[in-house]
């Protein structure tokens, strides 16, 4: 079950990248996203429910495994995020392109009171930073396609 736990968590061993573990999880987020999801809606709901619920328990696990808060190995909560940064939205290359380096921009600079999240216990504080950070970039996401 630990290897289980590990592999999921640090996204098949993308958390153990020495560089930028975080953004390498993002970008593997967007091109399952991308190459898998499907456009309906339906769907869409159900895997950004099934991805929060999973990435919560795993990086919960996670985090006790590795005996460190948010441990950077911890990249699940990266797929997280950027599934929420994207969905339903079309996939054109401009909107992918804009999602994800506006998701690692609020990823890693946290405004507002996303960085607050944090601090929670376990993995909801691990995972629901991301899962915010996301959904601000899609209301822009959303916002910049009703404007354009």
């Amino acid at each position: 079950m630990y290897k289980v736990i590990i592999f999921f968590s640090s996204v098949s061993g993308i958390g153990y990248l020495k560089c930028a573990p975080g953004t390498f999880g993002s970008l593997v987020g967007f091109l399952f996203w991308i190459l898998f999801v499907p456009s309906r809606c339906v769907f869409q709901v159900f895997l950004l429910i099934v991805v929060f619920i999973v990435s919560v328990l795993f990086s919960s696990i996670a985090e006790i495994i590795y005996n460190k808060k948010d441990d950077q190995r911890i990249v699940i909560d990266e797929v997280a995020g950027s599934w929420f940064s994207i969905a339903f939205l079309p996939k054109t290359l401009i909107v992918l392109v804009f999602g994800f380096l506006l998701f690692r921009i609020f990823d890693i600079r946290k405004p507002l009171f996303i960085r607050n999240l944090q601090k929670l216990k376990g993995g909801i504080g691990i995972t629901l930073d991301d899962i915010i950070a996301g959904m601000f970039v899609n209301i822009i996401l959303q916002v910049i396609m009703l404007l354009w």
